[in-house]
Formats: structure tokens, sequence, C-alpha cells
């Protein structure tokens, strides 16, 4: 088992999510300093986590972990989706919601474990909810303050960094990563990355 990979990141967040959930697995580390943002010009989150990993490689000798992940909102067309980090955030999110009753969504998130060009396996993680009609909360990061997971009342950001860590979409795709590195069985019950309503 490679026990030291390299998390294809510049957002502490997503690292913190990442060590909190394989620290007792591997040693898992940032990009070293300097090394520029790969470009995201995929149409697909399996497309940009392999274009992210196949980029950062070359700065790196370790092996990568390259994730992508996503809001997809069915009422909007999908959106904001593989575009999420540049859509424009919660706010711009609800304006474009504002006319529409349905407010289902979900984050999908992809993760690829990459040796090399011909060595690499993807894993991902479903989570389902809705959007909430405003902005509620302070912790978490992205969508989470208008985010509401399925069965809850309270946007992520209200329900905090420990409890999404349990539940998220990332964390869904670091387990099945983590489950698959050590013979483990896969989680159950997780869905593809582009479900279907």
């Amino acid at each position: 088992m490679v026990a030291e990979w390299v998390f294809a990141t510049h957002n502490p967040h997503k690292l913190a999510e990442a060590q909190a959930v394989l620290g007792s697995v591997i040693t898992l580390s940032p990009l070293p300093e300097g090394i520029p943002e790969a470009p995201e010009v995929q149409n697909s989150l399996y497309g940009n986590a392999l274009a992210k990993a196949s980029f950062y490689k070359s700065f790196v000798s370790a092996p990568i972990l390259a994730e992508d992940s996503g809001l997809f909102v069915p009422a909007l067309g999908g959106r904001p989706g593989v575009y999420s980090a540049r859509f424009g955030g919660p706010a711009r999110l609800l304006e474009a919601l504002s006319s529409h009753q349905d407010r289902r969504a979900y984050f999908s998130a992809v993760l690829v474990a990459y040796l090399s060009p011909s060595a690499y396996v993807f894993f991902t993680g479903y989570w389902p909810g809705w959007i909430a009609t405003e902005i509620r909360g302070e912790e978490g990061f992205g969508y989470d303050p208008v985010f509401i997971p399925t069965g809850e009342s309270r946007t992520a950001a209200e329900l905090g960094s420990e409890w999404k860590l349990k539940h998220s979409h990332r964390t869904q795709a670091l387990r099945n990563f983590a489950a698959w590195l050590t013979g483990s069985a896969l989680q159950e019950g997780v869905p593809p990355a582009k479900p279907s309503f």
C-alpha cells in the first residue's frame, strides 16, 4: 500500500477535510508552495479531476489525489455544476432560483487516485438536499450556507464542520478511496457522481 500521497488542491478547507478522513490510513501532504493553479477547462467532474491530477503530477514525485466537486440544481439545468467555483457563490445562486419552486439540489464529488497516465482510479460521492431561501450559518465554505441536506432543516453551515465531515459528498469519495486502498468493502449506497432525480 502506498503510504504517502499529495492532495492536489490549494483550498485549505478541502485539504483539512481530506486529512481528517484519511489521516489514520495514509500521510496526506499539501502541494508544494509556488505551484500554479491547474486549469479547469473540462466539462465534467471526472475530466477536471483527471486533468488536475495530470497537471500536478508533473511537479511532484508522490502519487496524487485530485478532486473536483460541484453543486447541481435541476431547476437551473444542472448549474452551477462543474462551474460551481466560478458561478458566483450563494447569493448568486439564491438570485437565480428566486422564481423557482423546485429547489432540489445535490453535491457530487469525483476523486481520482493517480499514479501515472495509465494508472488511476475514480471514486465518487453524492449528497442530496435542497437550497434554502436565505443564507444561514457561519461554518463551512462555498455553498454550505444555502444547502440543506436531505433529512435536515438546517444548512450545512449551521450543522457545522464536524457534522459535514461525517456526511458530505467529499467524505464519501474519500472513504471509498480508503476502503479501496486497504482492501475493505466500498461504502454501500453511494450513487454515481451524476445521478438523475
